[in-house]
């Protein structure tokens, strides 16, 4: 303990890591040698169950500790507080640090290596403002290799189409059925139930790829066998 007084900031508060048997006179003894702190003392399974947030967290100080929760010790520390981790496996203990969160990792002594936890508290979050998005053209560009966008289209591309080539359905000009309507256009105009359709081939649900050629299902999504299908137009 005495290799680790001087990291420890004057008035703060350390909480030891104790495990679930040893003595009163240990604990005592930890406590004397960081004699004008606020020392407690929790077991690691209990981290959490307080609010209290400490400015130095002591693990392995009475022996090595096993499985150690991370999240759990840095939920009970001040932000930029102090780890402190005794009789640890130095070979991968500031791996471990670095892994989950702290910085700063130094090796004290042979068997006492400490950190830093973050600078902000345990689940602080901030918004991030991202500037937008502007692609802007300096003076030295090559433009050579930019194509116009209306030059995609041709003469065709650019005539609306004629309605009077539609001679029945949703698109025809006057919007009627034809005389032997099989896709269900006349029901609907009629306010009627779609009449119920059999298939001669059986692949009309599976899509487009499966249907014949008069097929009154194409450009209509794969459907489940007798789901009607209704289109959002």
């Amino acid at each position: 303990m005495e290799a680790l007084k001087p990291h420890i900031p004057a008035n703060s508060s350390v909480l030891i890591i104790r495990p679930s048997e040893v003595t009163v006179d240990k604990l005592q003894q930890a406590k004397s040698s960081l004699d004008g702190l606020s020392v407690s003392f929790e077991l690691m399974e209990r981290l959490g169950s307080s609010d209290t947030l400490y400015s130095v967290v002591v693990v392995g100080l009475f022996g090595a500790e096993k499985d150690l929760d991370y999240e759990q010790i840095q939920k009970s520390m001040r932000s930029s507080g102090i780890i402190a981790i005794f009789n640890g496996d130095n070979s991968s203990v500031s791996l471990d640090l670095l892994i989950n969160g702290f910085s700063d990792s130094q090796q004290i002594s042979e068997n006492l290596t400490i950190a830093k936890s973050p600078a902000c508290a345990f689940g602080t979050s901030t918004a991030i403002k991202l500037a937008p998005k502007v692609w802007k053209l300096d003076a030295d560009d090559d433009l050579e290799d930019l194509i116009d966008p209306d030059d995609l289209l041709t003469e065709e591309d650019k005539v609306a189409p004629n309605k009077k080539l539609y001679t029945c359905g949703p698109k025809s000009e006057k919007k009627k059925a034809c005389k032997n309507c099989s896709c269900g256009y006349a029901e609907e105009l009629a306010g009627a139930p779609p009449p119920e359709f059999k298939s001669a081939c059986g692949s009309c649900y599976l899509g487009d790829a499966f249907r014949c050629a008069s097929c009154p299902f194409l450009g209509q999504p794969a459907f489940k066998p007798g789901e009607n299908v209704k289109l959002a137009l």
